[in-house]
């Protein structure tokens, strides 16, 4: 109600239209000085002690002997803690990585939590930890976030990154028993396997699982060698090779393809005069008749509950993906319910696949509305990253494997077409020695199809 100077009050005007009343001396713009406190540093000086670089110590201290702290007592300590030495130097990468990859703000404060844990059970480590060291805080914090700790770490340069790769430790438990230079040679054909060489003589990197499949085929001689007082490959002879070679066809195939390229890295070397795996020929080895699958257990494994199953499952039963395949699908791969393939084919998706699609989108949206994740399929750890599923999700809980699978789709397919070779290689994206392999037991019989969704 307002007041019109050199005019009485209108009382009428707030009974018609009501009236809005105010406390009094609320909006003041006089207000008393705050007291001034002087800074405990300029703000020059703050963001020189944030850039400044850790100190680097003259020597460092051993450990004496490994003990993890008690659980409760670290858990009790990592409210207390009030240090910011480490997160007011991750605390800008910590919020630039949760804000790329949408994290949630519970992993948010779990990875800030286990960085003042770190800073209190490492006090000594001058701002650098070692990747070993937060893998084993798993024992004693089962609240924490070590991957995303050590990224975060990673992204900041606070880093001592001394992991030992998944291969590298099996190989090392392997061979710890085998005598000098035995190991030293196969530590050299392991390293130039894995990694290549860009020094003559060249060799492109193999995948990890090759050769651990070929260490796995030779280690069997090379233990029996050891047992003879063997301790170098220099003096392996053909025969050597030959009396060692196990009666079974696939591990021969198997023991003879590690053994060739053993031989020839060591010769390419200079450790070795001649290869003795030259006269000996590579038989291939022996082949499994592909069979099909009970129709009972593809319907179980398309009506899973869980829609990441039944995604996966109807991908490799109507068109054969493999299980590389399935991994690395991504959403801008599948465009108007056709999918795109990496080799250039376009497979139009089956009715039941774009069901099970929608169901699983559905549910991606709404478990992980947030997620930058390009895969198709993501799980709880690749929400929050932009990397693939491991080769094992969504299999293990699926009862099924995707060979089984696809073997089965791809005989059914030999067997509506009369076994046309050219039509399969060009559906499935299979060689033609692949696809004879399937032609060939075209006519076994498969079980009753008794209804319901299927593959065929």
């Amino acid at each position: 109600m307002l007041q019109v100077l050199g005019e009485p009050l209108d009382l009428d005007a707030p009974r018609k239209f009501g009236a809005q009343l105010f406390f009094a001396v609320m909006n003041d713009p006089r207000r008393p000085a705050e007291k001034h406190r002087p800074m405990a540093m300029s703000l020059r000086e703050a963001i020189r002690l944030v850039a400044a670089p850790p100190p680097v110590a003259e020597s460092t201290q051993p450990v004496l002997f490994d003990l993890d702290p008690d659980p409760e007592r670290v858990r009790q300590r990592s409210n207390e803690i009030r240090r910011r030495d480490i997160t007011s130097r991750t605390d800008h990468f910590l919020y630039a990585r949760a804000a790329e990859y949408a994290w949630s703000k519970r992993q948010t404060n779990q990875v800030r939590r286990t960085l003042k844990i770190l800073q209190l059970v490492f006090p000594g480590a001058n701002l650098h930890f070692r990747a070993s060291d937060i893998l084993a805080m798993r024992r004693y914090d089962d609240d924490g976030n070590i991957r995303s700790t050590i990224e975060v770490l990673g992204d900041a340069d606070l880093l001592i990154d001394d992991r030992v790769p998944t291969f590298e430790q099996l190989f090392d438990r392997k061979t710890r028993h085998l005598p000098e230079p035995m190991r030293s040679q196969l530590e050299l054909w392991r390293d130039i396997m894995a990694d290549g060489s860009k020094t003559t003589p060249r060799r492109q990197p193999r995948d990890t699982m090759t050769v651990k499949g070929q260490m796995y085929g030779i280690l069997p001689a090379i233990t029996r060698w050891v047992e003879e007082g063997r301790t170098s490959l220099t003096g392996i002879s053909t025969e050597d090779i030959l009396d060692a070679l196990p009666d079974d066809p696939s591990r021969q195939h198997t023991m003879m393809l590690g053994f060739r390229t053993l031989f020839t890295i060591l010769r390419g070397r200079k450790i070795v005069f001649a290869d003795p795996t030259k006269p000996i020929p590579l038989r291939g080895p022996k082949r499994t008749i592909p069979l099909p699958m009970e129709k009972s257990a593809i319907r179980d494994a398309l009506t899973s509950p869980d829609p990441a199953i039944a995604l996966a499952v109807a991908l490799v039963a109507f068109h054969a993906l493999t299980t590389q395949q399935v991994q690395h699908v991504q959403l801008t791969d599948i465009i108007d319910g056709r999918l795109r393939m990496p080799d250039g084919r376009t497979i139009p998706l089956a009715e039941p696949v774009r069901v099970r699609l929608a169901a699983w989108l559905d549910h991606r949206a709404t478990r992980w509305p947030e997620t930058k994740n390009p895969y198709l399929l993501v799980t709880i750890q690749t929400a929050p990253r932009l990397s693939p599923p491991g080769r094992n999700f969504p299999w293990k809980k699926a009862g099924v494997t995707a060979q089984a699978l696809r073997t089965d789709r791809i005989l059914y397919e030999v067997e509506q077409t009369g076994g046309d070779v050219r039509r399969i290689c060009d559906l499935f994206g299979i060689g033609i020695d692949t696809a004879l392999r399937y032609a060939h037991p075209a006519r076994v019989d498969r079980p009753v199809d008794d209804g319901g969704d299927s593959a065929g």
